[in-house]
Protein backbone atom coordinates (compact mmCIF):
# COMPACT_ATOMS: atom_id res chain seq x y z
CA UNK A 1 0.00 0.00 0.00
CA UNK A 2 0.98 3.66 -1.10
CA UNK A 3 -0.54 6.89 0.78
CA UNK A 4 -0.50 9.38 -2.17
CA UNK A 5 -1.63 13.16 -1.77
CA UNK A 6 -3.38 13.95 -5.08
CA UNK A 7 -5.22 17.27 -4.32
CA UNK A 8 -3.86 20.09 -2.83
CA UNK A 9 -5.42 23.59 -2.59
CA UNK A 10 -6.62 23.89 -6.01
CA UNK A 11 -3.96 21.98 -7.22
CA UNK A 12 -4.28 18.42 -8.89
CA UNK A 13 -0.72 16.29 -8.24
CA UNK A 14 -2.01 13.13 -9.98
CA UNK A 15 -4.27 13.45 -12.52
CA UNK A 16 -5.45 9.66 -12.96
CA UNK A 17 -5.61 9.09 -9.43
CA UNK A 18 -7.58 11.82 -9.14
CA UNK A 19 -10.18 11.19 -11.67
CA UNK A 20 -10.45 8.07 -10.22
CA UNK A 21 -11.32 8.89 -7.05
CA UNK A 22 -13.90 11.59 -8.38
CA UNK A 23 -15.56 8.74 -9.46
CA UNK A 24 -15.26 6.42 -6.78
CA UNK A 25 -16.42 9.50 -4.32
CA UNK A 26 -20.16 9.78 -6.14
CA UNK A 27 -20.50 5.74 -5.98
CA UNK A 28 -19.55 5.37 -1.87
CA UNK A 29 -22.75 4.66 -0.58
CA UNK A 30 -21.92 6.82 2.55
CA UNK A 31 -21.47 9.95 0.66
CA UNK A 32 -24.03 9.24 -1.89
CA UNK A 33 -25.38 12.86 -2.34
CA UNK A 34 -23.10 15.18 -0.04
CA UNK A 35 -22.31 17.27 -2.81
CA UNK A 36 -18.47 17.92 -4.26
CA UNK A 37 -15.82 18.58 -1.57
CA UNK A 38 -12.50 19.27 -3.88
CA UNK A 39 -12.32 23.24 -3.19
CA UNK A 40 -9.69 25.12 -3.25
CA UNK A 41 -8.75 25.07 0.53
CA UNK A 42 -8.70 20.85 0.85
CA UNK A 43 -5.98 18.67 0.43
CA UNK A 44 -7.05 14.92 -0.65
CA UNK A 45 -4.88 11.73 0.23
CA UNK A 46 -5.73 8.23 -1.23
CA UNK A 47 -4.01 4.81 -0.26
CA UNK A 48 -3.35 2.60 -3.72
CA UNK A 49 -2.32 -1.12 -4.22
CA UNK A 50 0.11 -2.33 -6.15
CA UNK A 51 -2.32 -2.50 -8.97
CA UNK A 52 -2.45 1.32 -8.47
CA UNK A 53 -6.32 0.81 -7.92
CA UNK A 54 -7.27 3.45 -5.03
CA UNK A 55 -8.24 1.26 -1.38
CA UNK A 56 -8.68 4.07 0.48
CA UNK A 57 -9.45 7.93 0.55
CA UNK A 58 -9.20 11.22 2.87
CA UNK A 59 -9.53 14.23 2.71
CA UNK A 60 -9.12 17.95 5.23
CA UNK A 61 -10.43 21.38 4.88
CA UNK A 62 -8.28 24.34 6.35
CA UNK A 63 -10.63 27.81 7.49
CA UNK A 64 -9.31 30.13 9.61
CA UNK A 65 -6.44 27.84 11.82
CA UNK A 66 -9.14 24.89 12.06
CA UNK A 67 -8.38 21.72 9.77
CA UNK A 68 -11.85 19.18 9.57
CA UNK A 69 -11.49 16.24 8.20
CA UNK A 70 -14.27 15.57 5.72
CA UNK A 71 -14.11 12.26 4.36
CA UNK A 72 -12.55 8.86 5.11
CA UNK A 73 -13.61 5.42 3.28
CA UNK A 74 -11.60 2.38 3.33
CA UNK A 75 -12.40 -0.61 0.70
CA UNK A 76 -14.63 -3.11 3.01
CA UNK A 77 -12.23 -5.93 2.05
CA UNK A 78 -9.58 -4.30 3.80
CA UNK A 79 -11.21 -2.91 7.30
CA UNK A 80 -9.76 -3.96 10.44
CA UNK A 81 -5.87 -3.34 9.12
CA UNK A 82 -5.11 0.13 10.26
CA UNK A 83 -5.61 2.00 7.05
CA UNK A 84 -7.67 4.27 8.65
CA UNK A 85 -5.41 5.27 11.66
CA UNK A 86 -2.30 5.66 9.25
CA UNK A 87 -4.93 8.22 7.17
CA UNK A 88 -5.96 10.15 10.69
CA UNK A 89 -2.06 10.29 11.32
CA UNK A 90 -1.34 11.50 8.00
CA UNK A 91 -4.10 14.09 8.11
CA UNK A 92 -2.91 15.00 12.02
CA UNK A 93 1.04 15.69 11.03
CA UNK A 94 -0.38 17.93 8.13
CA UNK A 95 -3.22 19.82 9.75
CA UNK A 96 -0.43 20.40 12.99
CA UNK A 97 1.68 22.54 10.07
CA UNK A 98 -1.15 24.80 9.68
CA UNK A 99 -4.36 24.62 12.22
CA UNK A 100 -4.61 24.78 15.97
CA UNK A 101 -7.29 22.40 16.15
CA UNK A 102 -8.61 19.35 13.97
CA UNK A 103 -12.46 18.31 14.11
CA UNK A 104 -14.58 15.71 12.74
CA UNK A 105 -17.74 13.83 13.37
CA UNK A 106 -19.37 10.46 12.11
CA UNK A 107 -22.16 8.28 12.62
CA UNK A 108 -22.57 6.67 16.32
CA UNK A 109 -23.07 3.19 14.64
CA UNK A 110 -19.53 3.81 13.02
CA UNK A 111 -17.65 1.93 16.22
CA UNK A 112 -14.41 1.53 13.87
CA UNK A 113 -14.14 4.85 13.12
CA UNK A 114 -14.94 5.86 16.76
CA UNK A 115 -12.30 3.98 18.41
CA UNK A 116 -9.55 4.88 15.57
CA UNK A 117 -10.44 8.87 16.44
CA UNK A 118 -10.33 8.00 19.68
CA UNK A 119 -6.75 5.81 20.10
CA UNK A 120 -5.39 8.91 17.96
CA UNK A 121 -5.99 11.27 20.35
CA UNK A 122 -9.42 13.09 19.49
CA UNK A 123 -12.03 13.76 22.12
CA UNK A 124 -15.50 13.74 22.00
CA UNK A 125 -17.36 17.71 22.01
CA UNK A 126 -20.18 19.55 21.12
CA UNK A 127 -20.19 22.27 18.98
CA UNK A 128 -22.02 25.20 18.75
CA UNK A 129 -22.85 24.67 15.08
CA UNK A 130 -23.89 20.40 14.23
CA UNK A 131 -22.39 21.27 10.32
CA UNK A 132 -22.80 17.61 9.50
CA UNK A 133 -26.39 16.77 11.57
CA UNK A 134 -27.37 16.42 15.08
CA UNK A 135 -27.22 13.04 14.59
CA UNK A 136 -23.68 12.77 14.52
CA UNK A 137 -21.09 12.54 17.35
CA UNK A 138 -18.19 15.38 16.78
CA UNK A 139 -14.69 14.87 17.49
CA UNK A 140 -11.64 17.35 18.10
CA UNK A 141 -8.05 17.39 18.59
CA UNK A 142 -6.04 20.18 20.02
CA UNK A 143 -2.90 20.48 17.86
CA UNK A 144 -0.75 23.07 20.08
Amino acid sequence: MHLFKIFSFGKVIYKGLYDSLQVLDKTTPSFKGCGNEFHENREWWVAVNNRNEIIAYCGSIYTEGICIFNRAWVSPKLRGKGIQKRMIRLRLRRARQKCRIAITYTTPDNYNSVNNLISCGFKLYGPEYAYGGRQMLYFMHNLG
